[in-house]
């Protein structure tokens, strides 16, 4: 639902953890890049497991046979799925599962797999066992949105304050935010994610009070640049709630559940769905809580549904809008939705209105839609092809190695394996291939950068993860050595702006150069350290002097944290007495909300004071366990720290988050200095390694 909350990185051991590199001086050449979104470290995981899987080679046909090499009809298809599961790589990555494929307007597989409870050995029901399908919702959401349209209810290209009641959201830009912004994840808002945390079951967040609670600004030219937008679709069921006077839950339910005989799908929790719903598992294997939706119908991520309902959906979708002779949206409504055209080239599928385009280096030339969706414990996709009239929709109930990529990669190769695209020779000079080079950074999460620099023939990409070959294939185009491709983009200007490869959530923005800072030359050896910091906007550039030994304070420390993370920033008033009138309040209550620092039993938190080595090793490991899910970890420590920062410490040290200022004997034993003040160029290493390397 919302970024480093409930849709978070999930950590798959204490293991993999541990096998993070330690993040070392960096260099155009050792660049460590930082992913702290959705399931990046499954994502890795998820290569692995794709790269395991021997099914998805086991059969190959010329590019010239444009037949599909199987028939997508039951028996192939239960064959198939089955043979899938059985491999012991997916058979360990899951508890539970329900696959469903629809073609021709026939639902042709809906079957369970697995167990919706281990320790109660309840199996999935396709038909009756409930998921959470998180930001799959959003289709229905767009639904919801182009049916109004259709009444005439709702202008796509109208500014949405016509339709927002009220609600002041604050527009530095001059150009008007509309519906369809929203709808491509191209609104422009400072920020997409709220910091919203499960209320626990039975307490009540209504949307309105989420929407006016959380309102972001717009400081990006709406339309100019893609930026996944979860905010954006709570307030455009926020939209629908207002513009059709009913709940956002019950008209969804009059409008397209009844109409699809989707009698099982739910925007809110009740006893009777939370008794139905599968147990969420996590990483590790073990059976993680159920939890409330935030806010109660959550448009953008809030659906619990089946596997059966999925199918009337997509079949829906696959016939112009209709279902059973139950029409949901006209013919050219759902060709609207089914548009991707919001892309940073015309090669590279985008976003349309509640879709986008997941793993798209295996659409082998075929129009693919698709929607993917991430919750604690729950994971989900779900693929169209319209030409073919094939949907295919999976939904799992564990963190564990994530299956969708290699489940789509296989489906693709034994149903539909021909007509990839095939580009020609295309060479650029390396003079041209320099406009290229430089750092981008991620728009939705500010630690995610790329490295991009220039050989002879080509691009080397490093990022989180690790270096890549982009070779150019067309003008702003290029691929990888995988086939998956890359896209730049110009501004107005003819300067390149932004690039677009394998984080699907997002654009990353080129940065400017850091401007030297007369106390730090480039032979300091904190210097690679603060340039990137501050290049990526962690400190000021309008100032000459960086004083690298001046003591960092508590709240500028903690403002850093939270800054670099991407989240919203609370609105709530200042909970400290002390931080009522700081420049950092804002941000050191959004540290407190989300259980990364304390007070003390004064209810004072001392923004001007110095903060000790010991107090921002602590808050670090909060930051790594409440936001990332990170173990506790240990380490050989000398010198002297105090009882409650001991974990902290063991975790910053363990991790190698430190600079040439700690000391370490010849047993190995580290002196972290804990009770000394943290000074700038301190927190500069700390900071970038901390990225580096958690998020690696």
């Amino acid at each position: 639902m919302y970024l480093n909350v409930r849709e978070r990185t999930y950590l798959n051991s204490k293991e993999n953890f541990m096998k993070s590199h330690v993040a070392t001086c960096p260099t155009r050449q050792q660049q460590h890049s930082y992913k702290s979104n959705p399931n990046w470290k499954r994502a890795v995981a998820n290569i692995l497991l794709v790269a395991s899987l021997s099914f998805t080679t086991m059969t190959s046909v010329s590019a010239e046979n444009s037949l599909p090499l199987h028939q997508v009809t039951p028996q192939e298809t239960e064959s198939f799925i089955s043979q899938f599961f059985a491999q012991p790589e997916v058979k360990s990555a899951l508890k539970g599962a329900v696959v469903t494929v629809v073609h021709n307007q026939q639902i042709v597989l809906n079957k369970g797999y697995g167990y919706a409870n281990v320790e109660k050995q309840i199996p999935v029901d396709a038909d009756s066992t409930l998921f959470r399908v998180a930001s799959i919702s959003k289709t229905l959401t767009a639904t919801a949105i182009m049916q109004l349209a259709e009444q005439g209810k709702l202008k796509l290209n109208e500014d949405v304050s016509t339709y927002t009641d009220g609600l002041d959201l604050t527009n530095h830009t001059g150009t008007a935010l509309t519906l369809e912004h929203l709808m491509t994840h191209t609104s422009g808002f400072d920020f997409t994610d709220a910091a919203a945390t499960d209320r626990g079951l039975g307490s009540s967040y209504p949307l309105e009070q989420f929407i006016k609670d959380h309102q972001p600004s717009i400081v990006r030219t709406p339309g100019e640049v893609f930026r996944y937008d979860n905010y954006g679709y709570a307030l455009l069921g926020y939209i629908v709630q207002k513009q059709s006077k009913l709940p956002f839950e019950t008209y969804v339910q009059q409008h397209i559940f009844q109409p699809l005989g989707m009698s099982n799908s739910h925007f809110t929790l009740s006893k009777d769905s939370l008794s139905k719903l599968a147990t969420p598992y996590g990483a590790e294997g073990q059976a993680l809580p159920q939890y409330s939706n935030v806010p109660d119908s959550s448009p953008e991520g809030g659906l619990i549904t089946t596997g059966r309902d999925m199918a009337h959906f997509m079949l829906a979708q696959l016939n112009q809008g209709s279902y059973q002779g139950a029409r949901i949206l006209e013919p050219s409504s759902v060709q609207a939705m089914q548009t991707l055209d919001v892309s940073i080239h015309p090669d590279i599928p985008g976003t349309g209105y509640g879709f986008e385009s997941t793993y798209s280096q295996y659409n082998h030339g075929r129009k693919v839609v698709s929607k993917a969706g991430d919750l604690d414990g729950f994971h989900s996709n779900l693929w169209l092809l319209p030409n073919e009239k094939t949907g295919l929709f999976i939904v799992s109930n564990s963190d564990g190695p994530d299956v969708r990529e290699a489940l789509f990669h296989a489906f693709m190769d034994h149903f539909y394996p021909n007509n990839k695209t095939h580009y020609s020779d295309y060479s650029v000079p390396k003079s041209s291939l320099r406009t290229y080079e430089g750092l981008y950074r991620d728009i939705r999460l500010p630690a995610w950068l790329y490295d991009i620099s220039a050989t002879e023939k080509f691009l080397q990409v490093i990022d989180a993860y690790g270096t890549h070959t982009l070779t150019p294939v067309k003008d702003m185009l290029f691929m990888d050595e995988d086939g998956k491709l890359a896209g730049f983009k110009k501004n107005q200007s003819g300067e390149i702006t932004y690039f677009y490869y394998n984080k699907s959530d997002s654009w990353s923005e080129k940065l400017p150069e850091a401007k030297p800072y007369e106390d730090v030359p480039e032979d300091h050896p904190y210097a690679p350290y603060i340039y990137r910091l501050t290049q990526i906007g962690l400190y000021p550039q309008d100032q000459s002097l960086f004083e690298p030994e001046k003591p960092v304070s508590r709240g500028e420390f903690v403002t850093q944290v939270v800054g670099i993370s991407g989240m919203s920033i609370s609105t709530q008033s200042p909970k400290f007495k002390d931080t009522q009138l700081s420049p950092y309040a804002a941000f050191i209550q959004t540290a407190l909300e989300l259980g990364i620092v304390q007070g003390n039993t004064h209810g004072l938190f001392h923004p001007d004071q110095a903060i000790t080595r010991q107090e921002a090793a602590v808050i670090i490991s909060r930051t790594a366990q409440q936001l990332l899910g990170a173990p506790a970890v240990t380490a050989n420590l000398a010198g002297s720290q105090d009882r409650w920062a001991q974990e902290g410490v063991q975790f910053v040290v363990a991790l190698g988050l430190y600079g040439p200022e700690v000391s370490i004997s010849s047993s190995g034993a580290v002196d972290y200095r804990s009770k000394q003040p943290m000074l700038r160029q301190e927190s500069a290493v700390l900071m970038y390694k901390m990225l580096g390397t958690l998020l690696h």
